[in-house]
């Protein structure tokens, strides 16, 4: 060790490099610390956020599986009212398992003594992995099961905690099913009946077995009792709770989770999970009152964290050698001019004054006066010829030629700054136009195909129970599936209008306002629901006629009520007509329903554009509305100061 100190002290080059090192090495030690304890931070954020982004997403999704069921279960459930034909409502149930492929059954159950001939009756239609099964019953004692009298009890629709039930004639072993059931009201507004439908707990759990933000996360799901309707070990599935785990410690962690979590409460929950520390984010379902979580532990989300931050080390610790070695040679080899300069200097002192050194030397400050870089590195310019001076002069050289090449660079960096913006705007346009396809491509397929699987399905039952059917049923299914064709034409004629840049009208037709305002509510006639009720409004005359096109007119308003209808569950539209002034006419739609926000009002006349996803259209009627108006000579415009619901106001020329 002491031969070690002296060989270092001896040698200038060794003990610069340690230095060197030590400075260097602590610097980055502290650099590189601080900037692990950071970036371990912000990984643990973006895991949160990336777990907690998945679990609003998978919450999104079932919620929306869920009430898609709830609306479709109370629709049938009004069907199911309007009829006492038992071949009716067996089509009803098969329609409803066929529309829905994540029911696992629909049922469709009346009181006692209801049917005639019937004491009791229900039918029911159950999904199997290759085909559907639909049968009625007549003696099924169904009054004390729990997802009839449930419903007749509560007077409301309502969702069931998991239970187990043997559906009769279908299943031999119970099987676990969660329902949405719902009473019937008759025209009294007395309950005469239940409809009920079916989704497989293992389809549930399976979804959620699915979701995994971290390879080895997992999920599951509480009741309002605390039992578990998904859990990893399916033997807890709805048998335990999250208050039943028989181990001390973890009761003092999960019973405050499982409150929190019953409570229809959302967060985040620090836990130990077999020995491991981990993290639960849980959120409410809102329509069932359920709750669902995902268990990540710190582990998994670290490991990919931990596996670089130790090779980040291996080569700190690499590097840190490299550049002592590095720093030895450098430094030694630096060392031999400086004692080069340093004989030279004394043989100067020997023969010369210091005057002749400094002669040769730069004049301090003779760069701050210099005007530009040329004339400062002039200033630079050493005329010695000794080891000192080549380098200096090198120097010279080197910042004469980076100085060239920063304002090389410099140039070239802004001619890329704007050829990047260029390339940023044409990649953001890109990318919203095919957005903006694959939106209006899955929209189109879903319009075209529910009114196609409607006639299908129409036309299954048609050829099925043809001979037994009334003609009044015929009638009934044949205005629905043409209720169905007239969708799917309109979607047709709305993609062909797309397609065709120049369009005219005829202009040569005498039409009375009024008329195009009842032929309007004729066209739609079939389409109101019961809870809504479409009037005619208007301040002109019947003998007042406008020189248009009729088809034109009619298809503008049909559009108009149409959406109007899609968002007015309930209370009124009003088709109206007065005259503006001597030239131009205004037809007004207006609802009573949730009206259209400010901050999509720019956009409802942009094609392809939806504001709400869920609903039927391609985005096309609005802005082909326009279009069809301007060709009339006209406009079509929303009035932003009804606040009531949606006023569209259709302005047309008189031109008699």
């Amino acid at each position: 060790m002491k031969r070690l100190i002296v060989y270092i002290q001896q040698h200038l080059s060794l003990r610069l490099g340690l230095l060197i090192l030590l400075v260097a090495g602590s610097v980055l030690g502290v650099t590189m610390g601080l900037l692990f304890i950071q970036t371990k931070h912000y990984v643990h954020q973006a895991a949160e956020d990336h777990a907690m982004q998945v679990l609003d997403e998978t919450v999104t999704d079932i919620s929306g599986i869920i009430e898609r069921t709830e609306q479709a279960t109370l629709e049938m459930g009004r069907r199911a009212s309007n009829t006492t034909d038992p071949d009716s409502l067996f089509a009803i149930t098969r329609q409803m398992v066929v529309e829905n492929p994540v029911l696992q059954g629909f049922t469709i159950a009346f009181e006692a003594g209801f049917l005639d001939g019937c004491e009791r009756f229900t039918t029911y239609s159950y999904r199997k992995p290759d085909s559907i099964y639909c049968m009625f019953k007549d003696d099924y004692e169904y009054n004390d099961d729990y997802w009839y009298k449930t419903p007749i009890e509560l007077k409301m629709g309502t969702w069931l905690d998991p239970y187990e039930y043997a559906v009769p004639g279908i299943d031999t072993i119970p099987r676990y099913y969660f329902s949405f059931t719902a009473p019937i009201y008759g025209p009294d507004a007395q309950i005469i009946g239940v409809v009920c439908s079916d989704l497989s707990l293992l389809w549930l759990s399976q979804t959620l077995t699915a979701v995994k933000p971290f390879p080895n996360s997992s999920a599951i799901m509480l009741d309002h009792k605390g039992r578990y309707i998904v859990h990893p070990d399916t033997l807890k599935q709805v048998r335990e709770s999250i208050f039943s785990d028989p181990d001390p410690q973890a009761r003092e962690d999960v019973i405050p989770l499982g409150r929190s979590m019953i409570s229809g409460q959302s967060g985040e929950w620090a836990m130990v999970v077999d020995g491991q520390p981990a993290r639960l984010f849980y959120r409410p379902m809102e329509h069932t009152g359920w709750s669902i979580a995902i268990v990540c532990s710190d582990s998994d989300v670290f490991d990919s964290y931990n596996r670089m931050l130790n090779i980040v080390w291996a080569i700190i610790v690499l590097f840190l050698l490299l550049l002592l070695l590095s720093c030895y040679l450098i430094i030694r080899n630096a060392v031999v001019p400086i004692n080069l300069l340093a004989k030279s200097l004394r043989e100067i002192t020997k023969t010369s004054s210091l005057s002749t050194l400094n002669s040769s030397l730069p004049l301090e400050g003779e760069s701050e006066r210099a005007s530009s870089p040329s004339t400062w590195l002039g200033g630079l310019v050493s005329k010695r010829v000794d080891t000192i001076g080549q380098l200096q002069n090198s120097f010279v050289r080197m910042l004469q030629s980076l100085n060239d090449h920063v304002s090389e660079l410099h140039h070239i960096n802004a001619e890329m700054e704007q050829r990047n913006q260029e390339l940023q705007q044409a990649y953001r346009l890109a990318r919203e136009a095919d957005e903006r396809k694959t939106s209006f491509i899955q929209n189109m397929t879903h319009q075209v195909r529910t009114p196609l699987n409607i006639i299908i399905g129409f036309a299954q039952v048609i050829a099925t129970n043809y001979p037994d059917m009334s003609e009044t049923e015929l009638t009934e299914l044949f205005d629905h599936m043409k209720s169905s064709v007239k969708v799917v034409a309109r979607i047709v004629h709305m993609l062909t209008a797309t397609s065709v840049t120049n369009t005219s009208t005829d202009h040569s037709t005498d039409i009375a306002c009024n008329t195009l305002c009842r032929d309007t509510v004729e066209a739609i006639s079939t389409q109101v629901p019961a809870t809504l009720s479409v009037v005619v409004e208007s301040t002109v005359s019947d003998d007042f006629t406008i020189r248009t096109d009729r088809e034109a007119v009619i298809s503008i308003l049909t559009e108009l009520v149409i959406n109007a209808l899609r968002f007015t569950p309930e209370g009124s539209i009003t088709i109206a007509c007065e005259r503006q002034n001597d030239d131009t006419v205004l037809f007004t739609v207006t609802d009573t329903g949730m009206g259209i926000s400010s901050e999509n009002r720019e956009c409802i006349f942009t094609p392809f554009i939806k504001l709400d996803s869920f609903t039927e259209g391609i985005g096309l009627g609005l802005p082909l509305s326009r279009h069809t108006a301007h060709l009339l000579g006209g406009d079509l415009t929303l009035d932003e100061t009804y606040t009531d619901g949606t006023r569209f106001v259709l302005t047309l020329p008189i031109r008699h």
